[in-house]
């Protein structure tokens, strides 16, 4: 059975976040506005890629999220990843997410900050310029 990680490249639109895996970093990234219709037919694919990577995940994986918006329901999945990405650890793997925010969102910063107070995971809250 080949151990290689699927690739995992979904493009974005207006409602969803860009959501790609870079084998050569062994980073993840999501970014863009997570806002679907139906946010289980949308992240369901992420989810199972992301089960898969659990099993196959490389020593250490960096996670950049970068979001200008996300509904109530985006935000209980993006929960989920960060809790599913937390099992890596327990395996004895790194991961380190990276949340930016833009420095006038004080929402975005504060629901970085819930996302860092329920995880164990090495989580950065990085600041950047409003456009």
């Amino acid at each position: 059975m080949e151990n290689r990680i699927k690739p995992l490249n979904i493009k974005g639109t207006a409602k969803t976040p860009d959501i790609r895996y870079s084998p050569e970093k062994h980073s993840i990234e999501i970014k863009g506005k997570s806002i679907p219709e139906n946010h289980a037919v949308f992240f369901t694919p992420v989810m199972n890629w992301l089960n898969d990577y659990i099993e196959k995940a490389p020593e250490k994986t960096r996670v950049d999220v970068y979001l200008e918006y996300f509904n109530t329901s985006s935000s209980k999945v993006l929960l989920k990843i960060f809790k599913t990405l937390e099992e890596i650890q327990t395996k004895h793997k790194d991961i380190e997410i990276y949340w930016y925010y833009e420095e006038d969102d004080l929402d975005m910063k504060e629901c970085g900050q819930d996302y860092q107070s329920m995880i164990n995971v090495p989580f950065n809250m990085i600041e950047v310029e409003g456009g």
